[in-house]
C-alpha cells in the first residue's frame, strides 16, 4: 500500500523561459533553471521544460566534477526501478538549451551530467556547446562517467557545437534511443583538428555491460559517428546511421579520424596483459559517406557482429583490421568476425579490406564469400539526403528509401541490408572457418555479445564461428 501510495503520489514539475525559481514549479507557476526542479523532485516524478529557448549562463553551473568537469546540470538524485525521475520536453513543445555562453576556463563543459541511476531524459535540443582548452581535451553533451546504470536517454539532439553527443566511460544498462548528434566541430582545442568530437561514445569497463544505442543518428561531426575505442564491454548499436563523419558540413573534410562505426580497438597498443575481448554488435545500420570506413574493427582483438547493414561511398565500406594480439601490437587482417547479410555499394577503395576469410563466419553478404554485381538499380532510391529528414512523431528515425532494396533485386531475395532483421536470411552458413584463430577467444557468446558458460540449446559463437548446442 505505500508503494502504491507513493507511485500515486508522483507529481510534474514545470520549468519555462519565463519561469522564476521562487515559483511554486506548477504549470501555471513554473519555475526558471533546472537546479532548482532538481531541489524538488523525487523518484517517480517528471520535470517539464516548456519550449522555447533557454540560454544558459555560467551562473547556472551548477558544479565542477572529476576536478575538470564544469557540469552544467549536475543529475545527481536518482529514480528506481519502476520510479523514473524523467527530464523531458513538455509534449507538442520543444525546448533548446543554448550553451553558446557558457565558456568556463580550463573547464571541459558537461552540459548533462549524469551521477544518478533510473533516469530518463526526453524530447530536447542541446545546442552551442563551447571548449575553452587550447590543448588536448573535449566537451561532452551528456556524460555517463560515475558508475550509473539503468538510465535512457530518448529523442535528444545535439547539434551545432563543439561537443560530444553523449559519452559513457562508466555505467551499464543505459539505453540511447533515437537521439541525433550533427554538426558538431571543436575548432579551439589542438589547433582546431576536431579529432575529438565523436557523434557517440561508449569506452566502458568490463563489467559494464548492457549498453545499446538504437535508431540513433550522426553526420558532420569532426571525428567519428559511432565509437568504441577502449570499450571492454558488449556495446550494441541497432538500427544507427553515421554519415559524414570526419566532415565540417557535406564538402568540407576535418583533420579528424572520419569514420562511420568504430567498433572496438585499443589504439594498436600493447596491454598489461591479456583480457577477454569484448564481441560488439553492429546491426540494421547504415554508413554513407564517411571521410574514412563505413563499418570499422579499428585494431580490435577479437570478432564483432556485423549483421544486415548497409555501407556506401565511404573509404571502405567494410574495414576488419584487428591487431594481432594483445602483447603483439601489429595489424593483421580481421578474424573472429561474423559478417552476414550486409551490403556494400561502390565503396571510394573498395568494398571490403583486411579480412582473413579463413578465420571469420561469412555468409550472404553482396561482397563475400561471393561477390554480387550491385548497381543503383538495386535501390528505391540513392538520395542520401533522406537520412536527415526529420524524425516522426514519437522520435523514431523516419521512412526512408535510401538503399532499401527494389523488389526485383537479387539482394532483396537474399533478405541483404539493413531492412532486414538479422536471422532473415537464407539459412546456409559459407565461409566458416576450419579452426578458431589461436588468438581468438575461446570464450562462448550468445549471438548479441553476451557470455555464457553454461548454454543451452541454440546457437553461439566460439572462437569467432557459429556453432550449434542442440542438446545440454
Amino acid at each position: 500500500m505505500l508503494a502504491l501510495a507513493t507511485v500515486g503520489g508522483a507529481k510534474n514539475i514545470y520549468v519555462a523561459t519565463d519561469g522564476d525559481d521562487a515559483n511554486t514549479g506548477t504549470i501555471d507557476s513554473p519555475l526558471a533553471t533546472l537546479a532548482a526542479a532538481q531541489e524538488r523532485v523525487a523518484a517517480g516524478d517528471t520535470v517539464y521544460f516548456r519550449g522555447g529557448t533557454y540560454r544558459i549562463t555560467e551562473q547556472q553551473v551548477m558544479g565542477v566534477e572529476e576536478n575538470i568537469y564544469a557540469t552544467v546540470f549536475n543529475l545527481t538524485k536518482s529514480g528506481r526501478e519502476g520510479a523514473r525521475i524523467v527530464y523531458a520536453g513538455m509534449p507538442g513543445e520543444r525546448p533548446v538549451f543554448d550553451l553558446t555562453d557558457v565558456r568556463p576556463e580550463g573547464k571541459r563543459v558537461s552540459v548533462f551530467y549524469i551521477h544518478a541511476n533510473w533516469l530518463h531524459l526526453k524530447n530536447f535540443d542541446i545546442v552551442g556547446t563551447q571548449v575553452t582548452i587550447t590543448g588536448h581535451t573535449q566537451s561532452e553533451a551528456i556524460s555517463i562517467r560515475r558508475g550509473n546504470s539503468h538510465n535512457i536517454i530518448e529523442n535528444v539532439a545535439i547539434h551545432d557545437g563543439m561537443a560530444i553527443g553523449v559519452y559513457i566511460t562508466k555505467g551499464a544498462d543505459n539505453l540511447v534511443l533515437n537521439c541525433d548528434a550533427y554538426r558538431n566541430y571543436d575548432s579551439v582545442s589542438e589547433g582546431g583538428r576536431g579529432g575529438n568530437v565523436d557523434g557517440f561514445g561508449c569506452h566502458v569497463r568490463r563489467q559494464d555491460t548492457g549498453n545499446v544505442f538504437r535508431g540513433c543518428r550522426a553526420w558532420c561531426n569532426s571525428d567519428d559517428g559511432f565509437d568504441l575505442i577502449n570499450c571492454f564491454a558488449p556495446v550494441t548499436f541497432d538500427n544507427c546511421w553515421a554519415m559524414f563523419s570526419g566532415y565540417r558540413d557535406e564538402s568540407t573534410t576535418t583533420p579528424g579520424d572520419g569514420n562511420g562505426f568504430k567498433a572496438g580497438g585499443y589504439g594498436k597498443q600493447v596491454q598489461d596483459e591479456p583480457f577477454d575481448a569484448p564481441r560488439h554488435t553492429v546491426s540494421n545500420c547504415i554508413a554513407y559517406s564517411n571521410k574514412a570506413n563505413g563499418f570499422y574493427a579499428n585494431h580490435h582483438l577479437g570478432g564483432n557482429d556485423w549483421l544486415n547493414n548497409s555501407a556506401w561511398k565511404n573509404k571502405y565500406n567494410y574495414c576488419m583490421v584487428n591487431q594481432e594480439a594483445w602483447n603483439v601490437a601489429e595489424d593483421v587482417d580481421g578474424y573472429g568476425h561474423t559478417l552476414r547479410s550486409n551490403v556494400s555499394y561502390r565503396g571510394n577503395r573498395g568494398d571490403w579490406t583486411q579480412i582473413d576469410r579463413d578465420r571469420c563466419t561469412i555468409e550472404n553478404n553482396s561482397f563475400l564469400p561471393v561477390a554480387m554485381t550491385v548497381t543503383e538499380a538495386d535501390f528505391l532510391s540513392t538520395d542520401y539526403r533522406e537520412l536527415m529528414a526529420p524524425r516522426r512523431a514519437d522520435g523514431s528515425l523516419p521512412e526512408v528509401s535510401f538503399m532499401r532494396l527494389a523488389p526485383d533485386s537479387p539482394l532483396r531475395a537474399a533478405r541483404m541490408g539493413w531492412e532486414f532483421a538479422p536471422g532473415d536470411a537464407p539459412s546456409g552458413i559459407t565461409g566458416m572457418p576450419s579452426a578458431p584463430h589461436p588468438a581468438a577467444d575461446s570464450h562462448i557468446y550468445t549471438l548479441q555479445g553476451v557470455r555464457v558458460d553454461s548454454p543451452s540449446r541454440g546457437i553461439y559463437i566460439v572462437g569467432g564461428r557459429k556453432v550449434v548446442v542442440k542438446n545440454r
